[in-house]
């Protein structure tokens, strides 16, 4: 069995809940579960845009800028996989001691598939990385520590079970800020020309559980539009509600749109200016890009809600 390992660069704020990658798994799922390196058959390319607000205005410290992008392909006759995944995130809001919250990475993915019976798959993911922690009230200051991961995912026909856990930190003074088991579970459901996702995504971390559902219904392969309600999507704790829409141009070509009704702005003015404000509503508005290469197995004929 190959061990892939991944390089990751994040940083985690004092005050979230979770890094900003994991919170991107409705159009990203290799964000929180390494094992789904490959699983697509094809090589698949996707970027995400997220900010808030879409134009600048209200409470400058709640803007907040976020760009990612992943990449993977099977490997091996699909045996396994491999890829990368790459992100920049400004969180600009300021905290109350100074200084500006921000995340920057760089990673690698990798699997191992096994398989077994009739139509019985299990997918195995390793990650290894280093991460950039700011030190809030230096501004400018940071310190180097290191994390792995890892992730078991199984797959019979349309139903999938995953479990993993992304962020271990090897620093036990960072330890706090990760250590997240996700159990995620989802069911595709085929009615006549249309198709239905279902799933939950249920996270422990920091002694607490919490959990999302979420609904995809596509239209003949062509529009889908989703309702995703995250307990764990806020970068400071707070639930989400997102609505998407997706178009397919194509087998191999998909874009998308996704926004928080629930979004919530929270400025954290830097010490001598006043106390944290919590006046306005401004959820992240995603932009979505999927782009995938045929390997001439035929899976890019299949539709991957």
């Amino acid at each position: 069995m190959r061990i892939l390992i991944l390089l990751l660069l994040s940083s985690s704020v004092v005050f979230a809940q979770q890094e900003s990658l994991r919170m991107v798994y409705p159009f990203m799922p290799l964000g929180i579960n390494p094992a789904m390196a490959g699983a697509k058959g094809v090589a698949s390319m996707i970027g995400i845009y997220r900010k808030k607000p879409l134009f600048q205005g209200g409470i400058t410290n709640t803007a907040s800028s976020q760009q990612y992008f992943s990449f993977d392909m099977p490997i091996a006759q699909e045996k396994g996989g491999i890829g990368f995944l790459a992100y920049n995130t400004d969180q600009s809001y300021a905290m109350a001691s100074g200084g500006i919250a921000a995340n920057l990475g760089l990673a690698a993915v990798g699997s191992k598939q096994l398989q077994w019976g009739r139509g019985n798959h299990l997918r195995m993911g390793l990650e290894l990385g280093v991460n950039q922690f700011p030190i809030i009230g230096k501004s400018g200051t940071s310190v180097l520590g290191g994390h792995y991961g890892w992730g078991l995912q199984y797959e019979r026909g349309d139903f999938q079970l995953g479990f993993s856990s992304p962020a271990n930190s090897f620093e036990s003074s960072y330890g706090s800020l990760n250590k997240p088991l996700y159990l995620t579970g989802q069911y595709i459901l085929h009615v006549s020309q249309h198709t239905l996702k279902l799933g939950t995504v249920i996270r422990s971390q920091r002694e607490s559980t919490k959990a999302d559902y979420y609904a995809v219904f596509w239209v003949k392969e062509k529009l889908g539009a989703g309702i995703w309600y995250q307990e764990t999507g806020s970068e400071l704790g707070s639930k989400a509600l997102l609505g998407s829409f997706e178009v397919a141009l194509g087998k191999n070509f998909r874009l998308g749109y996704a926004y928080d009704f629930l979004g919530e702005s929270t400025a954290y003015y830097p010490a001598g200016f006043g106390s944290a404000v919590s006046s306005e509503r401004a959820g992240f508005h995603q932009l979505f890009l999927r782009y995938e290469v045929d390997l001439g197995n035929g899976k890019i004929a299949e539709f991957r809600p």
